[in-house]
This record gives C-alpha cells, structure tokens and sequence, in this order.
C-alpha cells in the first residue's frame, strides 16, 4: 500500500497542473475584405479566434458579447492599436469598420486581463 502512496501522489499533483485547462479551440474562417466578420466573445475566448481576409480594404467587423462580462475586440498591428469597438455589457452587440492592408493582425480584447487569459486570435489579410 505504502508503495502506491508516492505514485498516487505524484499523479494527482500533475493533474492538478496545467495554467488552468482553459483549452480554446481554433477556428479559422475565411472572409472578403469589403464584407462583415461576425465574432463571438465569452470568457476568455473568441470564436472565430483566427481570420483570414481575402484583399485589403474595409471591413466590418461585428462583436456579440456572449460572456458573463464586458467584452470588446481591438485589431493591432506591430503593437499599434489600428482600431475596434468599445468595451460594453453581456448580451450586447457592437461593430467597427476597418480599412485593413494586407499583414497579420492581432486581434484582442482589451478589458483588464482578458487577452493574457485568452481573448486573443490572429486576423491576417492577404
């Protein structure tokens, strides 16, 4: 019995590891540059997280809080905020019209920590 102890113990501590087994799952989808991107936000996550853009030009992009708390979407390039909508309320819905060139995107929610817990995804224009 004795013997098992130490195993046992060892596997529960490295079960209880793991930066808190928020898994998000990736989803990518692909739109046209001069038409609307619907994305979702919840606690901590975005859906779709990843985008790709067919051709540089305006975008909508349409943000529906689904989450429990406030929630917005910011697009930044080389670390340089290019534009998004306002932070607002659970069950709410806000959009934002971009001209985007071509590049990678970072995109993000800037309320408090949100994006260092996962609110973040990659939008790249081609």
């Amino acid at each position: 019995m004795r013997r098992l102890a130490v195993p046992c113990a060892l596997l529960l501590a490295a079960a209880g590891c793991g930066g808190g087994g928020s898994t998000q799952p990736t989803r990518t989808v692909t739109t046209d540059a001069g038409g609307t991107l619907t994305v979702t936000a919840r606690e901590y996550s975005f859906d779709p997280n990843r985008v790709e853009v067919s051709g540089a030009g305006a975008l909508k992009i349409v943000l529906r809080n689904d989450g429990d708390l406030a929630h917005n979407i910011h697009l930044e390039r080389d670390g340089e905020d290019v534009g998004g909508t306002p932070s607002f309320a659970p069950g709410g819905s806000r959009s934002v019209r971009l001209d985007l060139q071509p590049g990678t995107y970072e995109l993000l929610c800037t309320v408090g920590d949100h994006a260092e817990l996962g609110m973040k995804g990659k939008l790249t224009v081609k």
